[in-house]
C-alpha cells in the first residue's frame, strides 16, 4: 500500500512540475588583450679585415676576408657579386676557428685569382662585392649581409679591398 501511495505522489508531482524552459544561450562577452612581441632576427656577422695581395709586379694574386660570427662554419655563407653575376664561395674555401670567449667563431676565406676566375667571368679590371651572411640552421632565415669590395685594375694590375 505504501508503494502505491508513493507511486501516485510521484505521478502527481511530475504532472504539476513546470515545463522545461527554452533558453537561447548567447556567448557574446568580448575579451580583449594586448601584448608586445619581437620577432627573432638573425644577427649579421662582423668583417674584421679584408686584404688584397699583389705580387712583386703589382699583379693581383689573392684577397683574404676575415669575419667573426656567433655561428659555426655550417651557419655562414660568402657570396661574390660582379655586375649581375652572383656566385657562392664553396664551404671548402672558408676556414673557421673557435668558438673563442663569448662563443664567437672566426671565419677566413682566401680567394685566389684562380678561384675567383672560376666563379666569375671577368676578374680583370672589375669590382667584386664579397658578402658574408649568417644562416639559421634548419630554416631559410638569413642575416643581412656585410660586404667589402675588391677592385682589380685593368690587366690585373693593382688591387684593393674597401
Amino acid at each position: 500500500m505504501l508503494g502505491g501511495v508513493a507511486g501516485t505522489l510521484l505521478l502527481v508531482g511530475i504532472c504539476l512540475a513546470p515545463a522545461a524552459q527554452v533558453t537561447d544561450a548567447a556567448f557574446t562577452d568580448r575579451e580583449y588583450s594586448t601584448a608586445t612581441f619581437r620577432a627573432f632576427t638573425v644577427p649579421a656577422p662582423t668583417i674584421t679585415s679584408c686584404t688584397a695581395v699583389n705580387n712583386g709586379l703589382g699583379i693581383f694574386q689573392s684577397v683574404t676576408l676575415v669575419w667573426t660570427s656567433t655561428y659555426p662554419a655550417t651557419g655562414v655563407s660568402l657570396t661574390l657579386t660582379q655586375g649581375s653575376t652572383t656566385a657562392t664561395v664553396p664551404a671548402a674555401n672558408i676556414t673557421s676557428t673557435g668558438p673563442a670567449t663569448g662563443g664567437v667563431y672566426t671565419h677566413t676565406a682566401v680567394l685566389t685569382q684562380g678561384l675567383l676566375a672560376s666563379l666569375l667571368t671577368n676578374l680583370l679590371g672589375s669590382t667584386t662585392t664579397m658578402t658574408a651572411r649568417n644562416l639559421l640552421a634548419g630554416t631559410a632565415w638569413v642575416s643581412t649581409g656585410v660586404s667589402r669590395q675588391l677592385a682589380v685594375g685593368a690587366l690585373g694590375i693593382g688591387s684593393s679591398c674597401t
